[in-house]
């Protein structure tokens, strides 16, 4: 009897298909949902910083509106006092605005005279409002006569408005840097 060869039957190696590119792995569809998600966050707060700074730019807009237009009317003696009471009440409502928006839960709609510039002061170390060229704000629309450094309060208001959207700014800056360290 002839001995058949066992090897003989067996079936010649069949290579298996090549790897393909689609679908991948879901290691990767993980890696676009945490990228498209990062991406996402880095664009709201984008937003949000342009936001504020629109918000900003407008105020310090009619901050210099009401100046400039103090500045027009008080070249006119007869004007100037009067001027000089609209510019203090522009001011006072523009900063009564701001402490709404920035301070929500603040009771800076109520309050008036030298609590009002307490609670301006109270966002800075010093007492520029209570004190200083800001003192007048207290009740300077209620005078007869306008008397007061417009360019010093004009610099202080200015400064004040520009620290508190820096804040709000560095505080959003803050939560970014913390949601991040958690994730």
């Amino acid at each position: 009897m002839e001995a058949e060869d066992p090897l003989s039957q067996l079936r010649d190696i069949h290579l298996p298909e090549a790897v393909s590119f689609w679908p991948p792995a879901p290691g990767w569809w993980l890696l676009l949902v945490l990228i498209l998600i990062g991406v996402g966050f880095i664009y709201r707060q984008a937003i949000i910083a342009m936001i504020q700074r629109r918000k900003l730019a407008k105020v310090l807009e009619e901050l210099d509106q009401a100046y400039h237009h103090y500045q027009e009317q008080a070249a006119f003696e007869h004007r100037r006092n009067q001027a000089g009471l609209d510019f203090l009440a522009s001011i006072n409502i523009l900063l009564n605005r701001v402490a709404i928006v920035m301070f929500p839960q603040a009771p800076s709609e109520k309050l008036s005279g030298a609590q009002w510039l307490d609670f301006l002061d109270s966002f800075d170390a010093g007492s520029e409002f209570s004190r200083g060229a800001g003192r007048v704000l207290a009740d300077g629309i209620y005078q007869r006569r306008f008397d007061a450094d417009t360019d010093a309060l004009y610099a202080l208001v200015k400064r004040w408005i520009e620290k508190r959207y820096q804040e709000k700014s560095a505080a959003h800056a803050k939560r970014f840097a913390q949601t991040e360290s958690s994730s």
